[in-house]
């Protein structure tokens, strides 16, 4: 397995940073490196690389290449591809997402397909199941689209298990991915977004061994009783899951995403604890 920051951590959750400048870039690349990771995932939310000229896309390559990084994925995250007024622009941001990825070398556009929701913290869950058939169809033909224009460029997209959107479920991204029936298009089991919320603690392992063999990036986070803690001390067991992982074969990037305290510090933490996960034997019982 290989490893990546995720560089969503780097702004206060769910907020939009200021642009980082080419210095304080640098640092972080250079920090990133010194702490173990051999990939950086970038978010729009900490660089808006979709707003960059080719130039400048070529510039941060360079810097990233020179810190002895690989950019392992851009994050995309809460694309809503019907239901508002912004579908198109948001269909633009993708298109643009991947031109950026094969310009700086990416593998991997993740997205995750969300559905408008209402504001309020006490708001009902938006569920998977409920959204309309014309609306999953009408999707998957949009991501069709974006799929062939990744293969051209010789990028991958990843469909990201995510709450309040159309794939909160394994069956839900099985059968996604079948309608698509596009070979560079994968899956990324977060579970995380299915183990945070005020509902009853999904079938998360099962959820895992339905998509391992799908997998081609995955984002690592946990939680306990809804609330974000270390990644061994929630109630998702990541011993196990990543024992269910290697036994399918995966070998792809891993980017941990911990919004706990010094960030930078619980990310290194973090990685020094996957990698004695990934080094562990495979053994998985009951």
């Amino acid at each position: 397995m290989r490893w990546a920051f995720a560089t969503i951590v780097l702004v206060p959750r769910g907020e939009w940073g200021k642009q980082p400048r080419s210095g304080d870039r640098r640092r972080i690349f250079d920090w990133i490196a010194r702490a173990g990771f051999s990939g950086i995932e970038l978010s729009p939310r900490w660089l808006d690389f979709r707003a960059m000229a080719l130039e400048e896309l070529r510039k941060l390559r360079r810097e990233i290449a020179a810190a002895g990084l690989q950019v392992s994925d851009l994050n995309i995250s809460r694309c809503i591809l019907t239901r508002t007024n912004d579908a198109a622009s948001h269909w633009r941001r993708l298109e643009r997402s991947v031109d950026v990825a094969a310009a700086i070398g990416a593998e991997i556009v993740n997205l995750s397909l969300a559905m408008p929701t209402l504001p309020s913290p006490d708001r009902p869950p938006l569920l998977g199941r409920d959204v309309p058939e014309m609306e999953y169809q009408r999707s998957a033909e949009l991501v069709a689209d974006l799929a062939q224009h990744a293969r051209e460029a010789g990028v991958k997209i990843s469909l990201e298990l995510h709450d309040d959107g159309l794939l909160d479920s394994a069956e839900l991204c099985l059968q996604f991915l079948n309608r698509i029936e596009a070979p560079n298009v994968g899956v990324n089991p977060d579970l995380g977004n299915i183990c945070r919320g005020p509902r009853p603690l999904p079938d998360w392992e099962t959820t895992l061994e339905l998509l391992a063999p799908r997998t081609n990036c995955w984002h690592v986070k946990n939680y306990r009783s809804g609330n974000p803690v270390p990644l061994w001390d929630g109630d998702i067991d990541y011993g196990r899951a990543f024992a269910i992982m290697k036994r399918a074969g995966f070998e792809g990037w891993v980017s941990i995403e911990n919004y706990l305290g010094d960030v930078q510090e619980s990310q290194k933490e973090s990685l020094e604890y996957v990698k004695r996960l990934a080094a562990a034997p495979t053994v998985l019982s009951g």
